[in-house]
């Protein structure tokens, strides 16, 4: 099979389009022909070399967690699933052994792994993470789904328990974890502010149909939160940029309201007043990815047509480390989805 590997830590030019052997499917596994994936600041932390363990490879290593594939053969203990059947994937590996995982609180699982390994043209996933997929939706929104929608989902619903009382504000809307929160949020009667860096990204987000939008870089972004909420604030901040942006979500948080955050893009080191945590009552919610049950949900309302993924660019397999750069270098209004095998 054709595969893009990396043999050692570094920048995009690490990156090696190559024959490599075929993945053997176990019997609690699936042989899967990888139709499209998708590039994530986690693939990019991957290729650097981030400290997280769950962010360690082997070498040589097929980075990629989110999945549009076909099945091509099954395990030989495997039910529920057929050659031909159009499937993605929950990356989260919980260990099933800690005592969260036995408490059945699996997103809460003290060693977790997560998947990687669809920027191939085969891959092997165990079955239990298989999540199917009606072949109506087009290949380009199933391989936007797995690393986005099920993170916002947790965090949305799991930790900050959305509803149509709340006004959510989402950081950079036009990423893919910020336009997976507003649609989430949407669905689930919330009303949306969401940030953009530039005019034309304002213009893209209006897709989505945020009631707000607003410019983190230009604007006092939050005096308008204030202003939107007769003087709330947001009741639910959706965090995932960090350093650059932690003190106006405290700011701009509601009396009594959420951050919920899975994510640093901009750095790990944000400084807080503590005092005005505590004083305003807020709550600060860590998550990552989501569960199996996060995954199937979500995954019904992709079927359904109630998430429609900004796409930034289409690359193939051999454009990998041009599509890494972009990533690096600038912030894609969407996701950059890799054409595999599929239309």
């Amino acid at each position: 099979m054709l595969a893009a590997r990396i043999h050692e830590l570094g920048g995009p030019e690490v990156f090696r389009v190559e024959e490599a052997p075929d993945p053997v499917p176990g019997p609690h596994d699936l042989l899967v022909a990888v139709r499209a994936t998708s590039i994530n600041h986690r693939d990019v932390w991957q290729r650097r070399g981030h400290p997280h363990p769950t962010y360690r490879v082997e070498f040589p290593a097929i980075l990629g967690i989110d999945l549009c594939a076909d099945v091509v053969e099954t395990g030989a203990e495997v039910d529920g699933f057929a050659a031909g059947d159009r499937v993605t994937i929950s990356p989260y590996i919980p260990c099933g052994r800690c005592e969260n995982c036995r408490r059945s609180r699996p997103q809460y699982c003290t060693a977790f792994d997560v998947f990687h390994g669809t920027y191939a043209e085969l891959a092997v996933i165990p079955s239990a993470l298989a999540v199917p997929v009606s072949a109506a939706v087009p290949d380009a929104d199933v391989a936007s789904f797995s690393n986005t929608y099920i993170t916002a989902w947790q965090m949305l619903n799991g930790k900050a328990e959305v509803g149509p009382d709340d006004t959510v504000f989402v950081w950079a809307g036009t990423s893919g974890l910020g336009s997976a929160a507003i649609e989430i949020a949407r669905l689930f009667g919330a009303k949306v502010v969401t940030s953009v860096g530039s005019e034309a990204k304002r213009e893209l987000v209006s897709r989505l149909q945020p009631d707000l939008i607003v410019n983190h870089y230009e604007e006092d972004i939050c005096e308008l939160v204030a202003e939107f909420t007769d003087g709330r604030g947001a009741t639910i901040v959706f965090e995932h940029v960090g350093q650059a942006s932690w003190e106006r979500s405290m700011q701009m948080c509601a009396a009594g309201g959420t951050i919920v955050s899975a994510g640093a893009t901009t750095g790990d080191r944000a400084e807080m007043d503590v005092t005005f945590m505590f004083a305003r009552q807020l709550r600060i919610l860590g998550s990552r990815l989501g569960t199996m049950d996060d995954a199937l949900s979500a995954a019904r309302h992709l079927e359904a047509g109630a998430f429609k993924p900004l796409i930034a660019e289409t690359i193939t397999l051999q454009e990998i480390a041009e599509g890494h750069r972009m990533m690096e270098e600038f912030a894609p209004a969407g996701k950059i989805i890799v054409s595999v095998s599929g239309s």
